[in-house]
């Protein structure tokens, strides 16, 4: 009894491992020379609390849509990766979060429910804390799912289920207000953008774009980096 637990267990782990090989070979010679680019924006319209006497650090990463190339502060391998998947979150022209993440599986995750910080030099001395976590409107967290040969992904976002094929983007205004968050239509962004800022309503929009199949000789170390 004791060797077929065993065996079975054994079985069990080889079938495991060959899939798991299988699968990263097949994305492989799917993906051999490209990846699916993925950007994820979120912009809030009061989650600055004040405008910090300095400019913070810019973007570490530098995108080029009409290129297809990317700047990433240091060299990465890419062998197997099919998915990448660029979050930056920003609120009244300061980006205050940046992410880059490649996938040789096609999944990701954005936890974006977690609390972002940007702590710069106060006036009097010390760090004062930028960020109002509370004035970010989010559904939830963002997971890819799977990543398809074709370059379509399949999302989750919050309780939301997206599918974006190259070249489809999504997008999404939250509003908060005393009774809870509320979606807004598209065609009323504006003039809801407008009513937020007249009533101190928190707002945020969030910004999902599948931006195809980039070359990975694109993505190049920057300068000073290499």
């Amino acid at each position: 009894m004791e060797n077929r637990i065993r065996f079975v267990l054994r079985l069990f782990l080889f079938v495991c491992v060959y899939g798991l090989i299988g699968t990263l070979v097949m994305r492989l010679i799917w993906f051999g020379d490209s990846f699916v680019f993925l950007t994820v924006e979120e912009s809030s319209l009061n989650a600055i609390t004040g405008w910090p006497l300095s400019m913070p650090q810019g973007p570490r990463v530098f995108i080029d849509a009409r290129e297809r190339t990317l700047v990433i502060p240091e060299k990465r391998n890419l062998l197997g990766v099919c998915l990448g998947v660029y979050y930056s979150a920003t609120s009244q022209g300061v980006g205050f979060d940046e992410r880059l993440i490649f996938s040789i599986t096609g999944k990701a995750g954005l936890d974006l429910t977690a609390p972002a910080s940007l702590v710069v030099p106060g006036i009097g001395g010390g760090e004062v804390e930028l960020v109002n976590n509370l004035a970010r409107v989010v559904a939830g967290d963002l997971k890819v799912l799977a990543t398809k040969r074709d370059g379509t992904v399949e999302i989750e976002y919050g309780s939301r289920r997206i599918t974006l094929s190259p070249g489809e983007s999504w997008a999404e205004l939250l509003v908060l207000e005393p009774g809870g968050p509320r979606a807004v239509s598209a065609d009323n962004w504006q003039e809801e953008l407008d009513r937020c800022v007249s009533l101190g309503y928190p707002a945020t929009r969030l910004a999902i774009a599948n931006r195809g199949l980039w070359p990975k000789s694109g993505v190049k170390a920057g300068i000073g980096y290499e």
